[in-house]
């Protein structure tokens, strides 16, 4: 069963006990296929996954079109900065317009038809785990001591308990790498293009409660995956990829939580977080169906 007909069958599209926190990543199974996931971060159901050739905007604006034809209702997305996804929060310019020319559409050509950005208006927070490792990258060429320094004042500016603390830290992080004119200017674009990006979590509410500023959960479903690929077989192509994944994804949608850290999800499979059901869900079921 693919993720809508489960969400039909288990009733999810009329009450469900998602957080509307999305967070958003992939896995790739092999070289020429991966796994995109899109997780609720309170109950943590994999409300859809696709199996796809590229880590592209179009393939993420598919997998968001099943997460709301799950009736999932965003409220903020949580993500490791991939370009796909960012661009699914912007407008884009109308394709064809050339200044000092005749306006698009001309005589006899139909217009243009424009996709409305999915995640346009939706608060949207960029994993400060992801963005501290893109940039320590630019200053890996420097000295020992000064990398160190620097690194310790990335983290320091990232990981700030309030959003002071955080200007303070980008500001005098600035001022410290002013001597290295191209770092600086990268840093600079940087922090400026996407500063709204990484503090989003110290501004937004759901449900009166703040977003994670890292995809840390979703890490841990990804590692779960890796588990269940080992044990089987190397995927030669993508049929055989959407068979695995589905067996392992709802797998895991039926299992009880053990690891977590919270006591009131523990024991509990993530469809029953989401369900707000106790009982038990006949797994076996919806494999079936899924490699049917």
């Amino acid at each position: 069963m693919n993720p809508v007909e489960i969400s039909v069958a288990l009733r999810l599209r009329t009450a469900n006990k998602w957080s509307g926190i999305l967070i958003l990543d992939a896995k790739y199974l092999n070289r020429r296929c991966l796994l995109l996931l899109a997780i609720d971060y309170g109950t943590l159901d994999i409300v859809a996954w696709l199996v796809c050739e590229a880590e592209t905007e179009e393939n993420y604006r598919k997998l968001i079109e099943i997460v709301k034809l799950c009736d999932y209702c965003i409220r903020a997305v949580i993500s490791d900065g991939e370009p796909g996804i960012i661009a699914l929060g912007k407008q884009k310019p109308l394709l064809g317009y050339r200044k000092w020319t005749r306006k698009y559409p001309r005589p006899g050509i139909p217009p243009a038809q424009q996709l409305s950005p999915p995640l346009l208006g939706i608060p949207h927070q960029w994993c400060v785990v992801h963005a501290e490792r893109e940039l320590k990258r630019y200053v890996a060429k420097l000295s020992s001591e000064e990398r160190k320094s620097i690194e310790s004042m990335i983290h320091q500016m990232l990981f700030a308990k309030t959003i002071k603390q955080a200007e303070k830290g980008r500001q005098e992080l600035l001022d410290t790498i002013y001597a290295y004119p191209r770092i600086h200017r990268t840093f600079v674009i940087f922090l400026v293009s996407r500063w709204e990006m990484l503090t989003a979590h110290f501004t937004v509410r759901v449900n009166g409660r703040k977003i994670p500023r890292s995809t840390n959960s979703i890490e841990n479903v990804i590692s779960y995956v890796n588990t269940r690929l080992k044990t089987m077989r190397r995927i030669r192509n993508l049929a055989s990829a959407v068979a695995i994944t589905n067996l392992i994804v709802v797998n895991f949608r039926s299992k009880p939580l053990i690891n977590t850290k919270n006591k009131l999800k523990r024991g509990k499979s993530p469809l029953a977080l989401a369900t707000g059901k106790k009982h038990k869900f006949d797994w076996m079921k919806f494999i079936k169906k899924s490699t049917a």
